[in-house]
């Protein structure tokens, strides 16, 4: 399929996103329920389910895109994706204790990892393994072939702490179900389980925070935002830091996802953990 003319290939992606989604082949009950509880009153159900059908066009998009990317040159991809707040990787970078670099599965996250590799960044991704073998090591190659290294999610951690106080990124998509050891924190209106890595790596080892999100522009192209640092107060112990930390990310996470919420990942059964005082 990646051999396809581009335009040809996309086309192909959005029809298929299309019929996944008209003929109800995945996950469509779990997206309807997750527009519902983001969303609320503010959408009916014809706005729901019309920002659900965008959406699985969108997915069948990512898909290609990312099909297109091990082909792809970096000036390519450079040309392709707008990148804008570098200043704020530069300031973060000059602190020199490498930088944690905090995204979520809002618009197409496989390029905004290989425009940050293409702008030169020393960034690795954490990965979590896909079941199925096959599937794992083609992600993993056309990562490769795009210039994206990447170390395994829940992997020995030697790698990610050696790279950091190399003053390299690292980068996390930290926004899935962490399961009841999360961080709760409200996202979209009702508190979800956050992953505590990120928040404890940036007040354990004092590293800045760099928020990155990307989004789909009408023309086909894409824009990737890097948003200001934060860090850690000195003063905070592990627990309030790792909260505070995550608050922060699901917060600036949330406003990306309200700007385009066509573009969020709402396969992903988000608010599958209830906070401890809401299980029965």
């Amino acid at each position: 399929m990646s051999l396809l003319p581009r335009r040809a290939l996309l086309a192909l992606g959005r029809g298929l996103g299309g019929v996944v989604w008209s003929g109800g082949l995945y996950r469509r009950a779990i997206v309807r329920d997750n527009l519902r509880r983001a969303f609320g009153d503010t959408l009916d159900d014809a706005q729901r389910d019309g920002v659900a059908g965008a959406f699985f066009r969108h997915l069948g998009l990512n898909l290609m895109e990312f099909l297109l990317l091990g082909r792809l040159q970096p000036q390519e991809i450079r040309a392709w994706v707008d990148l804008e707040g570098l200043e704020h990787y530069r300031a973060a970078a000059a602190m020199g204790r490498g930088v944690l670099l905090v995204t979520g599965h809002l618009g197409n996250w496989e390029l905004l990892a290989a425009r940050l590799g293409a702008e030169g960044i020393p960034i690795t991704f954490l990965a979590k393994s896909q079941s199925n073998a096959q599937s794992d090591r083609l992600l993993n190659a056309t990562r490769e072939r795009a210039g994206v290294r990447t170390l395994r999610a829940g992997g020995p951690l030697k790698e990610m702490v050696v790279a950091l106080r190399r003053g390299e990124v690292i980068g996390l998509a930290a926004d899935q179900d962490a399961g009841p050891e999360g961080c709760f924190t409200p996202f979209l209106g009702t508190p979800a389980s956050f992953h505590r890595g990120g928040g404890y790596f940036a007040w354990k080892l004092k590293a800045p925070v760099v928020s990155a999100v990307i989004f789909r522009l009408p023309d086909g192209r894409h824009r990737l935002e890097l948003g200001p640092p934060y860090e850690a107060d000195p003063a905070w112990g592990e627990e309030e830091a790792v909260q505070r930390l995550t608050e922060t990310y699901a917060q600036r996470l949330e406003a990306a996802v309200r700007r385009e919420p066509a573009q969020y990942f709402w396969t992903h059964r988000r608010w599958k953990t209830q906070p401890p005082e809401e299980r029965p």
